[in-house]
This record gives C-alpha cells, structure tokens and sequence, in this order.
C-alpha cells in the first residue's frame, strides 16, 4: 500500500516554485527529497506513483522521470517492476562550514558518513611554474601528485588532486594509504601538522575536468576549492584541487562586516 493516504489536501497545500536559473531536473530532485523528509518517509517505504508526483509537482512525465532517475542513480530510490519506487537510503545534504580546516574524511564522518576512496593514481611528477609558487620550491622538484575520488555511501561527491613535495613524505608510500584523511595520514606519519589554509572557491562544469566515473550529469556544475594548506610556521605542505558536487554539498561562510 502507498504511504499517501491524504494525496489530494497535500496536492492543495504544497506549493512548489522553480527558478529559471537551474536546470528543472534537479529542482524536481530537490523538491521529491524535500516532500519525502516532510512526509517522514522512511528507507523502504513505497514511495507515490509518477502520476502523483506530477500532480503534486506540476511538472509533465518526462521532466519527473529525469529527477527521478537523478535519485537513482544516486541510490536513493530504487525500483522494483512491477511494484513501484522505493526509498533505498536516507539522502543527506552536506553543509561544510569553510571557517573550520577539515580533511574531507573528517567533514563526511561529522554527517556519520562512511567514506570510500578510490585512488586513481599516485605519481611523482616535476614542479612545474605553478607548483613551484604554490609550494615554495625550485622547478623540477619532486612532487607527489595523488588523485582520488571519494564516494558518500556509494555516490562519487568529491573529485580531488593533491599534491605534495616528495621530501617532506620521504620513503616508499603504498597507494592504499591515500585511502584514508590525508591530513591524519601527514599528522601520523610524519609529525605534519597541517594549522590552516588559503582557499579559492569557484565552479566549473565537469568536461575537462572531471573523471567520467564520477559524473553523473555532464550539465550538473561543480565547486572547484583550490587551497594551500600551510603548518603552524607557515610552511606550505599541501596544494590541492577538489572538486565537490554542487548538487550533493553546499558550503557556508560567517562573514562581518567590517567596522
């Protein structure tokens, strides 16, 4: 049985509004998974047929099936024939405060998140102009560069490069070790404590920038953070590039006004 006893005063109550700006699809998206919570659905629970969701959302079959097939691909609905969607996990928008250095493993496990890494790569490579300025070293040097994608119960959320100079991580490193925080990893290892960092945010579409595994919509925009985190002396340690689903995390600032 459908858990939607009172579909048509909910029809009359609800009253959803979609920008121009954003694509519909995920507007649709936001708007299922903000109907579900209010509703208090629960993982397992049937969720209403397309022909409500239309009524309910004033969006015609093809749009829903587009956001609908967004949360699948999420994992968060699945589909049984026959039978209809279901809820399969309980969706969970990630807000980061920026104000606070976190490792990515750090800021997930804050949300109870259990985060999975897939290391594409783990290469040292020559300094070129713009890692020499980044890391405060000649050109040439050697550098640890380390891509990585990180998955958030099962969904890739977060695209990242990392890079760092060779000599402060000397020794032969298995990939398996980039798995896990990188900033525990430097603080356990190496007695690197990372204190703060310099960032720049902004967003950027995936073409020529992200993996394809890890991209679910070529439209969908990512936010780009680009940071240098330094040690308490200043000493710059880690240069990275990580590219955060815009759709999945949003980040908040607190911001004064100067007197």
């Amino acid at each position: 049985m459908s858990k939607f006893p009172s579909f048509e005063s909910k029809k009359a109550s609800e009253n959803f509004i979609f920008r121009h700006s954003e694509p519909l699809r995920y507007q649709v998206r936001k708007a299922i998974l903000d109907f579900l919570e209010k509703e208090n659905y629960s993982v397992g629970d049937k969720i209403p047929s397309e022909q409500e969701l239309m009524d309910l959302l004033h969006v015609s079959r093809s749009t829903l099936r587009e956001g609908l097939q967004l949360l699948e691909q999420e994992r968060i609905l699945i589909t049984r024939h026959g039978l209809g969607r279901y809820l399969a996990s309980t969706p969970k928008d990630l807000k980061f405060d920026i104000n606070e250095l976190l490792s990515v493993t750090e800021m997930l496990a804050n949300y109870g998140i259990q985060v999975k890494t897939h290391v594409l790569s783990s290469e040292i490579i020559p300094a070129d102009q713009e890692l020499s300025t980044y890391l405060d070293v000649p050109m040439g040097e050697p550098i640890i560069a380390i891509e990585r994608i990180r998955f958030a119960e099962e969904v890739p959320v977060i695209y990242a490069i990392d890079y760092i100079p060779n000599k402060k991580i000397p020794g032969l490193i298995d990939p398996k070790e980039f798995e896990g925080s990188l900033f525990a990893l430097l603080e356990n290892r190496w007695g690197i404590k990372l204190d703060y960092s310099i960032a720049t945010l902004r967003v950027v579409l995936s073409e020529g920038h992200i993996p394809k595994m890890a991209v679910i919509d070529p439209h969908l925009p990512w936010v780009l953070f680009e940071q240098i985190n330094y040690t308490e002396e200043g000493e710059p340690i880690i240069f990275s590039r990580d590219y955060h689903r815009s759709d999945y995390i949003e980040f908040h600032v607190k911001r004064f006004r100067r007197q």
